[in-house]
Formats: C-alpha cells, sequence, structure tokens
C-alpha cells in the first residue's frame, strides 16, 4: 500500500494537476454564479411548495388563485384578478412604485405564471403521442428491418410510461419553470462541463504515473528490483484511486457552490418528469418515476464510473506509448472521434444504432439519462449497456497491455 501511495504522491502533487483543478473549479465557479440575474426568481417555487405542497391538482392552483387575488387587492383595490392587473401593469406604473411595491409585484407576477403553467400541463401532456414521435424518428433516420423493429419496441415502451403518466397525474408536481432550463443549467452545463475537466485531468494524471519512470530515465533502475515489473499493479492501483480522490474536489466544491447559489431546498423530491420542467420540444420522460435528488445522485455515480473507465483506457494505452503527453492527446482523439464517428454512420441504421453505445455520447448527454425521449440513447438499459461493455473492453485491454508490458524490454 505505501508503494501506491508513493505513485499517487508522484500525478497529485504534480503541479500541473493542481494547477488545472483550481482552474476548472475556479471556472465553474464563475459559470455558476454568472446566473445571478434570475436566482432572486427562483425563490418563489420553494415558497409555493412550502405552502401548498409539493403536488397540485385543479383544487390547489384555484385556491392559489384566490390567494393571488386577494394580494393584488392589498395592492390596488380597483383591481380584482391578477390577470387584469398585470396586463394593466405598465413600465411607467411599476417604476413610480415603491420597493415594497415592486416586489410585490413582481411575485404576483411570477405566482401567476406558474398558475398558468400548472393550467396549461393536462392540455399539453394530452398532445402527446409517442407514435408521432416514433414515425418522426423512424422517417428522419430512414430506419428499416431490425433497427425498424427495435426502435418501434421502446417507443411502445415509452407509450405505456407517457399514459401511465397522465393516468397518475404524475407531471403535476412543482418545479422550476421550464424556461429557466435550471435542469439544463444543472446537468448539461455544470455536471458535463465538470466531467470534461474530469476527464482531462484523468488521463494526465492517469498518463503521468504510468510513465512516470520512463519519461524520467529510472526505469532501469525502478524495474530491476525486487518489486520489478510487478510494480506495474501498484501503478494500476494508484491510478484509480487517485481518479476517485481527484473526483471529490473537482464535483463536490462546484455542485456545493451551485446549491449554496441556488435554492432547492423544497424541490429534492420533485420529480424529473414534472410538467414545469418543460425546457424544450418534449418534455422529460423518464422510464420511471425518479426523484430529482435520486437522479442527482446517478448522474454522479455515472460519470465517476466513466472516468474510471478513461483512466483504465488511458493506463492501458499509456503502457504501450510511453509518453505522457502524445497519451493525452491519443486519448482527446479517441473520445472525439466517438462523438463524430455515430454522424458518419448514418446510412447504415444497425451501425448508426450501435455506435451510439460509446462512452462520449454517455459523458456530454446527463440531463438525458434515464430518458425515453432521447433520440438513439433512449433504449431501456442504455446507461447499464454502455458502461458494463466499455468496462469489460477496457479491463480486457489493460491486462493485454500488462501481459506485453512484462515481455517486451524497458529500454
Amino acid at each position: 500500500m505505501q508503494i501506491t501511495w508513493m505513485e499517487m504522491k508522484k500525478a497529485l502533487g504534480s503541479p500541473v494537476i493542481l494547477c488545472l483543478l483550481g482552474l476548472f473549479i475556479s471556472f465553474n465557479l464563475f459559470t455558476i454564479y454568472s446566473g445571478a440575474d434570475y436566482k432572486a426568481e427562483l425563490k418563489v417555487v420553494n415558497h409555493i411548495v412550502e405552502e401548498y405542497g409539493l403536488t397540485f391538482d385543479d383544487s390547489i392552483l384555484n385556491t392559489m388563485q384566490e390567494h393571488v387575488n386577494e394580494d393584488v387587492r392589498k395592492v390596488d383595490s380597483s383591481y380584482q384578478d391578477a390577470d387584469a392587473f398585470l396586463k394593466a401593469m405598465t413600465f411607467e406604473q411599476y417604476s413610480m412604485a415603491s420597493k415594497e411595491e415592486q416586489q410585490e409585484i413582481d411575485r404576483i407576477g411570477l405566482m401567476q405564471m406558474y398558475i398558468g403553467l400548472g393550467k396549461s400541463l393536462e392540455g399539453r401532456y394530452s398532445e402527446l403521442d409517442a407514435g408521432q414521435m416514433r414515425d418522426s424518428m423512424v422517417k428522419g433516420l430512414g430506419l428499416s428491418g431490425i433497427t425498424q423493429k427495435a426502435v418501434t419496441a421502446e417507443y411502445k415502451k415509452l407509450d405505456t410510461r407517457l399514459e401511465k403518466m397522465k393516468e397518475n397525474a404524475e407531471y403535476k408536481q412543482w418545479f422550476f419553470a421550464g424556461d429557466y432550463r435550471m435542469h439544463t443549467e444543472l446537468f448539461r452545463n455544470l455536471l458535463k462541463n465538470t466531467a470534461l475537466e474530469g476527464v482531462m485531468l484523468v488521463v494526465l494524471l492517469t498518463a503521468l504515473i504510468a510513465n512516470y519512470e520512463f519519461e524520467n530515465r529510472s526505469q532501469l533502475v525502478a524495474y530491476t528490483t525486487k518489486r520489478g515489473r510487478h510494480l506495474i499493479w501498484n501503478k494500476l492501483a494508484a491510478s484509480l484511486l487517485s481518479t476517485l480522490l481527484l473526483i471529490v474536489p473537482l464535483f463536490g466544491i462546484s455542485l456545493l457552490a451551485y446549491f449554496q447559489f441556488y435554492d432547492y431546498s423544497g424541490l429534492w423530491h420533485s420529480l424529473i418528469s414534472s410538467g414545469l420542467n418543460w425546457e424544450y420540444k418534449f418534455p422529460y420522460i423518464t422510464r420511471w418515476p425518479i426523484e430529482f435528488h435520486h437522479y442527482l445522485w446517478m448522474a454522479i455515480a455515472i460519470l465517476s464510473f466513466i472516468l474510471i473507465i478513461v483512466s483504465l483506457l488511458t493506463f492501458a494505452l499509456s503502457i504501450v506509448i510511453k509518453n505522457s503527453y502524445m497519451t493525452w492527446i491519443v486519448m482527446i482523439l479517441l473520445l472525439v472521434s466517438m462523438f463524430v464517428i455515430p454522424s458518419f454512420s448514418a446510412g447504415i441504421p444497425l451501425v448508426l444504432i450501435l455506435m451510439n453505445f460509446n462512452l462520449t455520447l454517455l459523458l456530454v448527454n446527463p440531463h438525458m439519462y434515464f430518458s425515453g425521449v432521447s433520440s438513439l440513447t433512449m433504449f431501456e438499459h442504455y446507461e447499464l449497456v454502455t458502461l458494463t461493455s466499455w468496462f469489460a473492453a477496457c479491463v480486457v485491454f489493460s491486462i493485454l497491455s500488462i501481459r506485453r508490458f512484462y515481455r517486451k524490454d524497458i529500454v
């Protein structure tokens, strides 16, 4: 264990690794704090949950409307309902009001917006048709034969899930309004960017550990000791443990800052499939009901496991290449190619589907995990299949590389 720790110190004490880690965390903090313009507006959702509960129906929406109308009459007794009051409000009237009155007008406007969104959801969900989504994908990608059958089978599952959501009114839970795109902000922007930063750091530190002796011209000393070439196993363990240690500050500091800045206190148990969380053309339809905090932990676990796989793959390549910076370049090019190659497979539907089961697509789409409307990553168990297949392949590649290392000259 002492040898493994000494190997870890080579990477974790590297000025390059430490400087990059600090730079990435600083960038994440800057990105988070740049959203200050609408931070205050988001707090109204927590007040709604605290006063009316996490779920809502027509009765609760009507009660909320009555309360908002009462608040309007306190501000201006000449109006009886919020809609008329807000429509009549002009910029001149708003600017002439006191600061306290402006804050109350803003709160009334936000409350009315959420009431309107809540009332519109039933109609919006009634128009969703899994069959139309399926036909659009099949036609757009030119699917046929076995690929068309596979996609059709998945859309049948999606249709069953969608109908169950409608039946249980699962989408009637409070969340930040879709226009704020907070799901995108957290998962597509912050978590994805943090994971990509993690990839760059993990590839560099793994290559540094694996190639340290070759780059410092000490391999003839290190690999002729009693421990000898068995040192490679300590290096592998050091690479994986260093990756896990690196994940903690990189993800931990970024997420702590995010949740300190944005108040999610009332929404931890809200479902990701909440109708309020409708950001783009289609809502988020998860394959089963997933609460926000569960989704967050699972996304972190998936991204962390991807970084472990990246460390394994990098280690195997490092043994062959024997140069840290060349290994870094090759690994980054390999990961980028995984993102690009599926677009060149559009003419062969079966290859196109198979090419979508790759690490890079899983890495850059944490906002679409467990989703039934995520194009060709919509397949059931997509995340599990991708992770297990790539992990198995990287384990085999690592074993073959280590066996090669035992046979090759160390000069």
